[in-house]
Order: C-alpha cells, then sequence, then structure tokens
C-alpha cells in the first residue's frame, strides 16, 4: 500500500492536493439500491473562464454504501478543465454492490466563472447496453435549483443564468470572481514572484532570512509539495521554493523537457536573484536537477541534499510497478486533447528517457552532497548507494521503512537529516 501510495504521488492518477479552502461544489443525490454493482457513465458539460490561470473545474462522482461508508469516489482533479468552450466530459465508474446513495456534481475551485450543463446519467442493464437514468432539472432549464445543493463558499455565488448554454436556454453560473485565497505554500500572494528567465517566466516563493535554499520538486508537482518542510527549513535559512518550469504557475515555452533544462532555468533564476550559490534540496525530479547543476554550475552550489534521485533511467533503476502506472497513464491521456493532457504527456515522457548521465559523470561534483532514499523508495536501494559511491565526501541515508514519500510521511525526521546536514561545517 505504501508502494502506490507514493506512485501516485509521483504519477498522479487519482487525486491531487489542494488546499480546503480554495474550492466549492454542488451536486444532487440518487439512490442507487436498484442500480447497485452496475457500471454507469456520467456526462455533463463544462466550460471555464479563467481569471486566476490555476482555476479549474471538475466532475465528480461518489458512491455512498449503507454501511455509511465511501465506495466509488472520483473528482477528475487529474484531468482539470480551464477551456472557455463548452465540451462535454465523462466519467465512468462501477456503483458498489452495497450501495445506497450515488451522489454527482460539479466541482470547481480558484478565481473564474465557472458553468455546468446538461447533466446525464446511464448504467448499464446489460453487456454494453446502457440505459439512460433520467435526471429532472439536469439542464438547469427549471425556473430553481431544484435538486441539486450547493456547497457554500463566501467566495463562490451559483445561480441559473441565460448568458450561455450547452443545451436549451439556461444552465448554471458559478461565479467566483470574488474569491480570496488563505495563503498557502505555492498561492502565496503577499511573497510569490515571477522571474523571467530562459525565456519563461517562473513562479517563485520565498520565505525567512540567511543562506539561500533552493527547493526543487518532483514531476508534475509545485511548491507546495514542500508545505511540510518550508516552516521548519525558513528558521534558519532563505528559502526560494520554486514551480518548475511547467508546472504549478510557472510558464513554458514548448521546448522539451530534459532535467538539463530545468537545471539551465534553476542557475538562470539564481542568477536573476543576483545569488551566487545557494543550498539545494531536491526531491525525486528535483533531486535529478540538483545533481544536474551540481556537474554542470558548481560555483552556484554550495551544499546538496537529494531525495529519491536517479542518474539515468531503465529498468535496474525503479521497481517494476512504476513503467505499468506509467502506461497506464499514457493510454488514459492519448486521447485527451486538452493542453494540460498534453502537458502531462511530456512531463511522462521525460520520466521515461531522462536522466542521460552515468555514475562516473558524479565524480565531477565536489561540493558536499547528502544522498537521500527511502528504504522502500520507488529508486531501488542499490542505484541510490551508486549515486554516493560515485560523489567524493558523500553522505548516505537510506531512511528505514520509508519509501519515495519520506518528506511528507515522516517530515520531523526528513527536516532533522536536512538541517543536520547543511549544518555542519
Amino acid at each position: 500500500m505504501k508502494l502506490l501510495s507514493c506512485l501516485l504521488f509521483i504519477f498522479p492518477v487519482f487525486l491531487y492536493a489542494q488546499p480546503r479552502n480554495d474550492w466549492s461544489a454542488f451536486s444532487r443525490v440518487i439512490k442507487a439500491t436498484d442500480i447497485a454493482g452496475k457500471k454507469f457513465k456520467l456526462e455533463a458539460a463544462v466550460k471555464v473562464q479563467l481569471i486566476d490561470s490555476t482555476a479549474e473545474a471538475e466532475l465528480w462522482a461518489r458512491v455512498d454504501k449503507t454501511n455509511k461508508k465511501m465506495g466509488f469516489f472520483y473528482n477528475m482533479t487529474d484531468k482539470p478543465i480551464r477551456s472557455n468552450n463548452w465540451a462535454v466530459y465523462t466519467i465512468n465508474g462501477k456503483i458498489d454492490k452495497d450501495a445506497a446513495y450515488l451522489v454527482i456534481g460539479g466541482l470547481f475551485s480558484r478565481r473564474g466563472i465557472f458553468y455546468f450543463d446538461h447533466f446525464r446519467l446511464w448504467v448499464e442493464r446489460a453487456k454494453n447496453q446502457f440505459e439512460e437514468i433520467p435526471l429532472p432539472n439536469g439542464d438547469f432549464e427549471e425556473d430553481s435549483l431544484q435538486n441539486w445543493s450547493f456547497f457554500k463558499n463566501p467566495g463562490f455565488k451559483m445561480a441559473q443564468t441565460n448568458d450561455t448554454a450547452f443545451h436549451g436556454n439556461k444552465s448554471i453560473k458559478v461565479d467566483g470572481s470574488a474569491f480570496k485565497a488563505r495563503p498557502t505554500f505555492g498561492t502565496n500572494d503577499s511573497v510569490g514572484q515571477y522571474a523571467l528567465v530562459n525565456g519563461i517566466t517562473i513562479y517563485y516563493e520565498l520565505y525567512g532570512e540567511g543562506e539561500p535554499l533552493l527547493l526543487l520538486h518532483g514531476n508534475s508537482a509545485s511548491i507546495n509539495s514542500f508545505k511540510l518542510q518550508i516552516p521548519e527549513l525558513s528558521k534558519k535559512y532563505k528559502v526560494i521554493a520554486v514551480d518548475t518550469r511547467g508546472q504549478g504557475k510557472s510558464g513554458d515555452d514548448g521546448k522539451t523537457y530534459t532535467y538539463d533544462l530545468f537545471a539551465a532555468d534553476m542557475n538562470a533564476l539564481l542568477d536573476y536573484l543576483h545569488i551566487d550559490s545557494a543550498n539545494i534540496v531536491g526531491w525525486s525530479d528535483g533531486g535529478n536537477t540538483g545533481l544536474i547543476m551540481a556537474m554542470k554550475y558548481p560555483a552556484k552550489v554550495k551544499k546538496l541534499a537529494t531525495m529519491g534521485a536517479n542518474v539515468f533511467i531503465d529498468k535496474t533503476v525503479v521497481v517494476k510497478l512504476v513503467f505499468k502506472v506509467i502506461d497506464q497513464q499514457l493510454k488514459e491521456l492519448k486521447n485527451d486533447t486538452t493542453a494540460w493532457a498534453k502537458n502531462r504527456i511530456r512531463l511522462i515522457n521525460m520520466l521515461l528517457t531522462e536522466p542521460r548521465y552515468s555514475f562516473d559523470d558524479l565524480k565531477t561534483i565536489h561540493c558536499p552532497v547528502l544522498v537521500m532514499a527511502g528504504e522502500n523508495d520507488l529508486i531501488k536501494p542499490g542505484h541510490t548507494r551508486q549515486i554516493a559511491e560515485h560523489i567524493t565526501g558523500s553522505t548516505l541515508l537510506i531512511a528505514p521503512k520509508e519509501t519515495h514519500d519520506y518528506p511528507t510521511e515522516n517530515a520531523a525526521s526528513f527536516n532533522k537529516a536536512v538541517l543536520d546536514f547543511f549544518g555542519r561545517p
């Protein structure tokens, strides 16, 4: 189970971490006793007018079981909707055999105007034969929002509108223009800034005072990955938390993603900030980037702590399940034409081809390096040990019983290891 958990972190399939204060939703409840155990298909039309570039909408479906526990659940947060054009989106699933209710609806987050219309539901009565289940007021043509419930959040207002519709004359409009997020790492406007480097905008946040400490997150993640590190590290260091190119709130110019490109971005960012050298913490992809910075831009790296990094990629490096999960992700995304999906595919493809270094290349690194991984990491222990053995004077930590998620699963231990290492003379 812990292995699956960290796979979902590296290759998100179902859920992305999302601050609880920045979203709301609406729903309706359908009795499910007569459709229990059957496959279902939920469809609705959605479009979004972005005010904040990170705003998004989704459909969601959940099964509430007779024992009051949750069954099937999916909310599309791995496929956020940001298009300003009407399009139909689908959730396919199976209703649990002991289902009491099927709950369906829409989800929306951050500043934007969100439109939903034409909810439709089918269940499989016979193999590959789906019957549509009537959803009264599923197209919002009635004069009220009867059958629908709104989860109240002061930043969002939900009402019927005649402004635009996918089907008929009316749709649901959720106005999130007044939404104001409470500061969270990665969306903290009070400390967040943009730098134009290498032809793109890089988003970063600054915390604390002292020697500069650069935080580099993993694939398809963001600054928020380090939410358990920033409060502690910023007590002693000036933390520079960064969204890597094409991720979080940072921009992208369409170039093929490589860790060398990411390293060049970070080198340019440090130049932009007039920082001659920095301590670096790199987790997963961020660890790969950190190692490359230490090889290609040695003057910029004072000390480096890597977590779950790799030097090259093949079946000797990672556990078998990694490639299975990647293949499944690519299959699910291949027919998705959204900008988000296309970017996600580019990031996944990088995992299959990068990095392209050898252990011997690491011999050019001369700064102090802490090489970390979990005992049950996605990266095989032998690979991590080889990294440490090829970096002169490095320190190796294989954290007992930990996984690739060591920084979040045991933040106190991880933070202590990092602070102790950086605190050495």
